[in-house]
């Protein structure tokens, strides 16, 4: 891929947007996944040196297997999400691996410490790496917050605004691509199968959505905003 190209792709996120086409262009090697299947492992491309991946298209789940060899969905990472070695320290080994939920994915990967030298070059570029890091890190902290203190009904709706504001949604009714499955669902928020299953059946009846196995609709999304900001 052009490096015309490379610069457009991470120029508009917010943590590249300062740096020049040069730098841009020396930090990245740009690799398309043309329509995986959906649950089909992700191939990241292997390298001796540690790398850090930024997902432009597209969703990946981010899975573990339990001791049984069950699937444990961990996270789910969505257009703009920077992963990898983002802590800048030792590396540890781990047994996580990616799935790739969407019909493309396209994901710019570069080496950590080109990702360094150019971290010394320009401080404000450090700056606004460590306050990206501080700010994912904040999100962690408040999810699991709300998992171990929340309602399974609340959990749920604090999921979905999360969704909408990653999605940067503005307008008053809209279509979420459903990607997660009511397990997928159940393990990100700690609860059952069949109690997101009600759940949903209980959030239709109010009228805060209708859910399918392909899209969730949201007829009113200021009314999941709303909820969201009133949770103490």
């Amino acid at each position: 891929m052009n490096s015309n190209l490379k610069y457009w792709y991470l120029h508009n996120h917010q943590l590249f947007r300062n740096l020049s086409f040069s730098e841009i262009d020396s930090l990245c090697i740009l690799k398309k996944f043309k329509k995986s299947q959906k649950h089909e492992l992700l191939d990241l491309p292997f390298s001796s040196k540690e790398r850090i991946y930024f997902l432009k298209r597209g969703a990946i789940k981010l899975l573990r297997l339990n001791a049984d060899g069950e699937e444990m969905l961990i996270d789910i990472l969505q257009e703009g999400d920077v992963f990898g070695d983002l802590n800048l320290e030792k590396p540890t080994d781990n047994d996580e691996f990616f799935k790739v939920v969407t019909d493309e994915a396209i994901i710019c990967t570069f080496y950590r410490e080109r990702l360094e030298e150019i971290m010394y070059k320009k401080p404000d570029f450090a700056l606004n790496y460590i306050k990206f890091i501080g700010f994912n890190f904040k999100k962690i902290q408040n999810s699991y917050k709300n998992i171990l203190f929340r309602d399974a009904r609340t959990r749920l709706l604090l999921l979905l605004n999360m969704i909408i504001e990653k999605e940067n949604v503005q307008i008053n009714s809209y279509t979420l691509p459903n990607y997660l499955t009511q397990k997928d669902i159940s393990q990100l928020i700690c609860t059952t199968r069949q109690t997101i299953i009600s759940l949903f059946k209980t959030l239709e009846q109010e009228g805060l959505l209708n859910y399918s196995q392909k899209e969730i609709f949201i007829p009113d999304v200021e009314k999941i905003k709303n909820f969201a900001k009133n949770v103490k």
